[in-house]
């Protein structure tokens, strides 16, 4: 998995969620002591987050750890190792892959694939950065904790790293069908066919050419498909022995459990490898003595216009990621100048139509070497693209002049206090994100928790040199120095040449081929698919949980409900809430409320209640509120079904936001002034908030591919399916293009403002909202009231109501779909009825759909399909059943294993190859997320949003933990006959949809 994100977090530690618990003693460890083969070197209480880290370092073989002191139910370890790319052939990346498929300990095929249900970790994963790897996984469990340690430090440091796992997980030169010697010979494999889906990302295709023109020294961690069939199996041996070792390593832990344990597994796992001297090189940039531009094709996007489909940025180096103070105040001032209406970029660049939106890489970045500060635009006209810097250098004129106001930097510091008092589930794992490229990069990761040094030194130096602190900063570093422009031009047949460039290097390769060479293709060929398919492996090696580790009794959240005046308020009273409250509100829709053809437009509502401003103020004057008062505000559509009839749709809008306990009247007061005053006819402000929901849907569309063609296939056959699909499927795209082209024409004024309008009449005279708030014992008799007189201010509302949304448009097309996009890669889904979401028979849905992945689905489609991912999957409040391939060159070879697959599954476990084990390790998978940790913001929610009652999910639990193989053979029969309807979908390139014949609806986006 490709990381980049988390490189955005570096210098100075991010405003990271607090969790609820005690500062360790940092008495527990001394500097100068040994721990288990490791040396303390130095201890720093963090009292803000209630933590203590601890650096060491690793007698024998140098290696690193940090580890993180701190009272929390989940447990988070971590390797990281320093992974420079040689070139573009993706090494780091393919040995992320190879790494985890076997090793001397666990030499079982993909034993981190296996561990998924053999665990109740709330996250494994393993990731490449551009210049690191690292291995992550999160646990609630003690003795989970120490399984999963032991298989990942076999894996990172003893992997077996065999040819046929680099030929399937790298890539290989194979036939089309492996078994037919006369078919054609094609490029296969995980990587390859992953990183052609990528660069069929428009936004990713623009931000790793922007890297390759700034930072050629880094390459292309992930790999270019031109590029990794030049990487063979030796290359990778090379590569791993020189990087992955722990002298090149930095191990992390984080959580209450004992330092010492975790240290003697690590040690045991290291202690065979010798000390070697590793100089931590660190790639440079470009040199920037002056300015320099490059400018390249990029692929067009369909869904903008024409005239606007330039991208261009401007990037100034602006110090170095070692330098954690000047880092955070830069990282401010880039929240400044770019982030929200009131910032001075956004006003000169976005809302006067220069750009629809600002580019990927726009913001200030630690890379490697140096800090990025970029500002860049999507949607550009050529001529725009061409005067963008004189564009931009004026707007930072104006401001070097003009400087901030004072709120805005006084409100992006509450941001930072809440942010660090909101308590997190994953707060471990955040920050383990977070350090992580810098501990690669020489960043020193005790600095960067120096949050309170940092803050207070900020709040000085500002205090003392006021608008001066930023304004110098501008002339030091932007204004008169020399920048880097990168330039995206459009050009339609980018994708028809990466395609021929494929084709080239293909037909070389071919055409280079002896007899003798074909020969040992197709045999190596057979090879694999008999090791794919034959190879017997004893998984007894695994560490497992059992189903005796998950409780039977759930863990519910106390949630006191209560009337008062004729308002509904579920209240949660909880000690971990560090003085903020949280609000919630809800109201349910009908379709007397809301005709069928206005919910495609939620969506839309939502952004303008916190983007157009109300009648009395700007959107400057509330954002500022927002930030000075509250964490944020946010509202949504959704919709569910009931928890006793799969075919009852309910559609519901919520508000949600979190404030600190004395601000609630002002957070109430904002929403009360959204709710009632939005001024939809602010037209300039819609037209910049469409242009901006406009761009970038292929993108969203090419990362999430799965779910969208999940969501177009379930829209045919389920109610709650046709309204998730307006709200946010292929629909919902397609009407966010015709916005596009009502903007355009100069007509959203006409068409669109007064829809919204009636959207906002409607909320106001529909049921009544139900309130939802969680707050400290203290707070929460005066948070009542206030809620109570917020609701006051909604009196013309009826009472409140759970009633559903009825519809007879949805479940009345079933056709096969295929749905093209300008992409190098494909989707594949089919979806079909289950049950009810209390019944017996959804909890053995469920569990099969488990089986299916781990038994079946995943080694068809990955492992011998060559898709990046494919499984089964079962929505239970829904009552949905799905089948899914992610990136997947062969989407309708995946939809006939869809089809296969129950088939297998219940012949498989008639005959035993299903066994009870495999029941118990299905069931641990589902409990992972079941029982996951959970975020004080998100306790109640199952009840508050979905209805869902502590006794209804008590009944699943057990119906899950009771359920049996012949429950599951059972429905595997009942629920997947030919008589049952099934929808299929597929979401891909032009070329694939050639193959699926007339039975299959083409629809183009």
């Amino acid at each position: 998995m490709l990381s980049r994100s988390a490189g955005k977090l570096q210098g100075g530690l991010s405003p990271f969620i607090r969790g609820y618990a005690s500062v360790a003693s940092a008495n527990k460890y001394t500097v100068g002591n040994e721990i288990a083969g490791y040396v303390v070197n130095r201890v720093l209480p963090v009292p803000e987050f209630n933590l203590t880290a601890v650096d060491l370092t690793h007698k024998f073989s140098g290696a690193k750890h940090l580890h993180i002191d701190r009272q929390d139910r989940n447990n988070v370890f971590g390797v990281i190792v320093k992974t420079n790319p040689p070139d573009n052939s993706g090494l780091p990346h393919m040995l992320e892959h190879t790494t985890l498929c076997g090793s001397d300990k666990y030499p079982v095929r993909d034993p981190f694939f296996k561990m998924l249900n053999r665990s109740l970790a709330n996250f494994m994963n393993a990731m490449t950065g551009h210049d690191y790897t690292y291995f992550p996984f999160a646990t609630t469990n003690k003795v989970d904790f120490e399984n999963l340690m032991d298989v990942y430090l076999d894996s990172v440091f003893h992997p077996l790293m065999t040819q046929e796992d680099f030929r399937q997980e790298g890539w290989r030169l194979e036939h089309e069908d492996p078994k037919d010697r006369n078919s054609p010979l094609i490029f296969k494999g995980v990587v390859y066919n992953e990183m052609k889906g990528q660069i069929s990302d428009p936004s990713y295709y623009f931000w790793i050419n922007f890297q390759k023109s700034i930072y050629p020294s880094l390459n292309n961690s992930g790999g270019d498909p031109s590029a990794i069939v030049n990487c063979y199996h030796d290359d990778l041996m090379h590569y791993q022995s020189s990087f992955y070792h722990p002298s090149n390593c930095c191990t992390y832990t984080y959580g209450p459990l004992s330092l010492e344990n975790s240290l003697k597994k690590i040690d045991k796992a290291i202690n065979t490898f010798g000390k070697r001297h590793y100089q931590n090189i660190i790639k440079q940039p470009i040199s920037l003595d002056k300015i320099k531009s490059v400018e390249i094709p990029g692929p067009i996007d369909p869904m903008l216009p024409p005239e606007q489909q330039y991208k261009a940025s401007l990037t100034w180096y602006t110090g170095k990621p070692t330098d954690i103070y000047e880092s955070f105040v830069f990282k401010l001032l880039s929240t400044l100048l770019l982030d929200g209406h009131s910032s001075p970029l956004y006003q000169q660049l976005i809302e006067r139509g220069i750009g629809t939106d600002f580019s990927a890489n726009t913001g200030m970045e630690a890379m490697a070497a140096v800090n990025l500060f970029t500002i860049g635009l999507n949607g550009l006209t050529e001529e725009n693209s061409a005067k963008l810097q004189d564009l931009v250098l004026d707007a930072l004129n104006q401001v070097q002049k003009s400087g901030f106001p004072d709120t805005r930097i006084q409100g992006i510091l509450h941001q930072l206090e809440l942010g660090r008092r909101i308590e997190s589930a994953s707060f471990g794992l955040g920050l383990l994100n977070s350090l992580t490229p810098g501990i690669a990069d020489n960043v020193d990761p005790l600095q960067s928790l120096k949050w309170n040094e940092t803050i207070s030194r900020f709040k000085k130096e500002y205090e003392a040199k006021g608008n001066k602190l930023f304004t110098e900063l501008i002339d030091e570093f932007l204004l008169n120095k020399p920048y880097f422009k990168y330039t995206m031009r459009p050009d339609e047949k980018v994708p028809e040449r990466l395609a021929e460039k494929e084709k080239q290097i293909l037909d070389s390769r071919i055409s280079r081929l002896s007899t003798n060479d074909r020969d040992v293709l197709y045999r190596k060929g057979i090879d694999l698919v008999n090791f794919q398919e034959n190879r017997s492996e004893d998984l007894s090696c695994l560490p497992t949980l059992h189903t005796e580790d998950i409780g039977r009794e759930g863990h519910f959240t106390r949630v006191k409900e209560h009337t008062k005046k004729g308002t509904l308020i579920q209240s949660h009273v909880s000690p971990k809430t560090n003085g903020v409250t949280y609000f919630r509100a809800l109201k349910t829709l009908t379709a007397d409320d809301l005709p069928r053809d206005l919910v495609k437009y939620l969506p839309l509502f939502s952004a303008c209640l916190t983007n157009l401003g109300t009648r009395e103020k700007s959107m400057s004057e509330i954002e500022d509120e927002v930030k000075l008062y509250t964490s944020g505000l946010s509202s949504a559509a959704f919709a569910h079904s009931s928890v006793f009839d799969p075919n009852e749709a309910f559609l519901k809008f919520t508000l949600d936001s979190a404030c600190l306990d004395k601000d609630l009247p002002q957070m109430l007061s904002l929403w009360e002034q959204l709710i009632r005053d939005t001024n939809f006819r602010n037209v300039d402000k819609l037209d910049t908030l469409v242009r901006s929901l406009v761009t970038d849907n292929l993108s969203a569309i090419v990362s999430s591919g799965n779910s969208f063609a999940t969501s177009y296939a379930g829209a045919q056959i389920s109610a709650v399916g046709g309204i998730d699909e307006s709200l946010g499927g292929i629909e919902q795209v397609k009407f966010l293009n015709d916005l596009g082209k009502v903007l355009e024409n100069g007509e959203l004024e006409v068409k669109v403002v007064p829809k919204l309008e009636q959207i906002s009449q409607i909320l106001l005279n529909a049921s009544k909202f139900k309130y939802g708030i969680t707050c400290s014992r203290g707070a929460l008799r005066d948070t009542e009231s206030q809620v109570l007189k917020f609701d006051g201010k909604f009196s013309e509302s009826k009472d409140f109501a759970i009633k559903p949304y009825k519809t007879t448009s949805e479940g009345q097309v079933c056709d096969n779909t295929f749905v093209e996009i300008p992409s190098q890669t494909n989707f594949a889904a089919s979806v079909l009825r289950g049950t009810d979401y209390v019944s017996r028979d959804g909890a053995s849905l469920q569990i099969l759909s488990q089986l299916l992945t781990f038994k079946y689905l995943h080694p068809q489609i990955r492992e011998k399909g060559g898709a990046y991912g494919g499984g089964a999957s079962y929505d239970a409040l829904n009552g949905l059943f799905s089948f899914y391939s992610y990136r997947d060159p062969k989407p309708f070879e995946s939809e006939k294993k869809f089809t296969d697959s129950t088939g297998v599954i219940h012949e498989k476990i008639e005959n035993g190859d299903v066994t009870n084990e495999d029941l118990e390790h299905a069931k641990l998978s589902i409990f992972q997320k079941i029982d996951a940790a959970e975020s004080v913001k998100d306790e109640g929610l199952p009840y508050f949003n979905f209805d869902v009652e502590d006794e209804v999910r008590q009944e699943r639990r057990e119906n899950l933990l009771d359920c049996s193989l012949a429950d599951v053979a059972e429905v595997s029969g009942k629920y997947f006959g030919p008589e049952r309807i099934k929808v299929n979908a597929i979401i891909g390139s032009e070329s694939a949809a050639d193959a699926g014949g007339s039975e299959w609806k083409r629809v183009k986006l």
